[in-house]
């Protein structure tokens, strides 16, 4: 945090009369990525991790990050003088509550923040007689020089052979949901819903391909959507047909809500921002806070989508194939680190059909920097890489049939004895999750043990969750479902993809992650009964396993999965790979 914008800030905190401010890391949209207009926590400390919030009063700052980026955030943040903490709201109000005394007002922006989000600084602020304030204005923006404009691209049609469903029949089927709650319209907070919805995408968003858009949609099938003017052309206005109306100003939304009678709203409050929630009840419009039917949808894959997220792996991982076999070499070239390995990969994936963009920014991670969970490579970070020691490369790529997302561990040369083991316990861990069969009805968390169990044997775990959803041709981190410690009350349900990625982290060593996309199936054999089956395609490090460890049914899976990886990418690679990728598939 620069002395010069961190006084600046506080300057402005003073002529709006408040004593403090939050900063969080989104937009107004909740997305877990934003476009550089809304990096204010970025511009701010200088941390660009993809979770924090800043709280700053008239004489102190802290920034507070979640365990992933706890590392990341002292080296971004540097000797400047702020505090840093605990992304967990008991955390932040400790803090604030010893910054702020009684009368104090805190302000905050309330497109940026959600009520549940809220509501535990909330409670505590108020025992302490502080005021928390929305704030008709965010004093950054006005401060912020050089900020970017609000991205603007045009939205386009995403087609049904990818979707494997019209708009219309979407639109329609979400629509009954609404007659059963007694509901007039569902309110579309984001880009990814609206995007699911009416079968468009954009390029607004780095690694998302969604056009930030928010809407209506009506009990009888009927929308409004918002959409900046630049963004909807003829072909989208066709594709949308003439029950979408397009508006180009948010404020249009709640006069057409109007227009349409609208008196109850079911918005869900994950997703909903309070400035929203304001709008609507200021019009007396009643609203029903529950979660977004359509997420559950999304997270449902159809046929056609998880046939196409199967063709979008199979060139994903020959992709990730050519970059494993150059590895070996390309690190004896004096200049070679991390951020070329980066580079790398990106020009392997870029010759395959399809490819749009990462989906997510890679984690290329050599020796110590793979110890950092969420670490982000930069110029100035990179390590250069030797024919020694561990690599981990946590990767993906947008297709418009599918999303990866795939996490390898390499062996470059010799490395720590200890790592062998290490790495066979959380091999054993992701096998035990590819394997598992658990009845209809059953939540990720409670299946995250199996992943754990055999780490927990030796006294070891990790600190982040085992398993996300993800989307087709969306997110790369989607809900509701996941595997994880944390409570969820979410069943796992066919057609829905996670991934599976156990780790193991030995801090300015090493990093170990194996991660495998998998989709959600019907068991034929256990009826009631659900398994899943892989997607992601790609060799599992051979020479990091300490064979002995391993039951004979592991082996077996291991042994099955690499004929399956060599059998369907030998075709698809160069005569150079096809080599490598022979060795690297060998039974054990």
């Amino acid at each position: 945090m620069s002395q010069e914008r961190l006084e600046a800030l506080q300057q402005a905190l003073s002529e709006q009369q408040v004593q403090g401010f939050l900063v969080p890391r989104c937009d107004e949209y909740q997305n877990e990525y934003v476009p550089a207009a809304d990096e204010r926590l970025a511009w701010l400390t200088g941390f660009d991790g993809s979770a924090g919030l800043a709280a700053v009063t008239t004489n102190r700052a802290a920034l507070f990050v979640d365990g992933r980026y706890t590392i990341q955030a002292k080296q971004q943040i540097g000797d400047q003088t702020i505090e840093q903490g605990d992304l967990a709201p008991s955390a932040i109000a400790d803090w604030l509550c010893d910054a702020l005394g009684e009368g104090d007002i805190l302000g905050y922006d309330p497109r940026l923040h959600t009520e549940p989000g809220l509501a535990p600084l909330k409670q505590r602020l108020d025992e302490r007689g502080i005021e928390l304030r929305a704030l008709d204005t965010n004093p950054i923006d006005h401060i912020w020089q050089d900020r970017p404009a609000t991205p603007c691209g045009p939205a386009r049609p995403h087609p049904q052979t990818f979707t494997g469903e019209d708009a219309d029949s979407k639109r329609q089927r979400i629509a009954k949901l609404l007659a059963d709650k007694n509901q007039d319209a569902l309110w579309l907070a984001n880009p990814e819903v609206c995007a699911w919805l009416f079968n468009i995408r954009g390029s607004d968003i780095p690694h998302l391909p969604v056009a930030l858009c928010m809407g209506f949609l009506y009990h009888d099938g009927s929308a409004t959507l918002y959409l900046a003017a630049s963004a909807s052309g003829d072909a989208l206005r066709q594709h949308l047909g003439s029950q979408v109306e397009l508006v180009n100003d948010k404020a249009a939304l709640f006069s057409a809500a109007e227009r349409q009678h609208v008196q109850r709203v079911w918005a869900d409050p994950q997703l909903t921002n309070c400035w929203t929630l304001q709008q609507l009840r200021s019009r007396e419009i009643q609203v029903l806070l529950e979660r977004d039917p359509i997420t559950g949808a999304k997270a449902r894959k159809n046929p056609v989508e998880l046939e196409g997220s199967r063709a979008a792996h199979i060139r994903d991982g020959a992709a990730l194939c050519e970059f494993l076999a150059e590895l070996p070499d390309a690190v004896k070239r004096e200049g070679f680190g991390e951020l070329e390995a980066v580079q790398l990969l990106r020009e392997k994936r870029e010759q395959r059909e399809g490819f749009t963009d990462d989906s997510f920014d890679s984690i290329s991670g050599y020796q110590g920097n793979g110890a950092i969970v969420h670490y982000r490579v930069s110029p100035q970070s990179s390590l250069p890489m030797e024919a020694r020691g561990i690599y981990l490369i946590d990767s993906g790529g947008q297709y418009p049939d599918g999303t990866t997302d795939v996490t390898r561990t390499v062996a470059l040369g010799e490395f720590p004895a200890q790592a062998k083991e290490h790495f066979t316990r959380v091999l054993k861990g992701h096998i035990a999750i590819a394997t598992l069969r658990f009845p209809k009805g059953t939540c990720g968390e409670q299946i995250d043990a199996f992943a754990r169990k055999s780490l927990w044997d030796a006294g070891l775990d990790y600190a982040h969750g085992t398993g996300h959803g993800v989307g087709s041709f969306l997110s790369v981190h989607e809900g509701p479902q996941r595997i994880g410690k944390a409570h969820t009350s979410v069943p796992l349900e066919a057609g829905m993809i996670v991934s599976n990625e156990p780790g193991f982290y030995l801090a300015g060593e090493y990093g170990i992650r194996i991660e495998n996309l998998v989709f959600v199936k019907e068991c034929a054999e256990c009826p009631g009964f659900l398994e899943f089956e892989e997607l992601t395609l790609a060799p599992i490090e051979h020479r990091l396993i300490e064979a002995e460890l391993l039951t004979d049914g592991e082996r077996k899976w291991l042994n099955d999965y690499h004929q399956k990886v060599r059998d369907t990418l030998l075709p698809l690679v160069s005569d150079k790979t096809k080599a490598w990728l022979q060795r690297a598939t060998q039974a054990i």
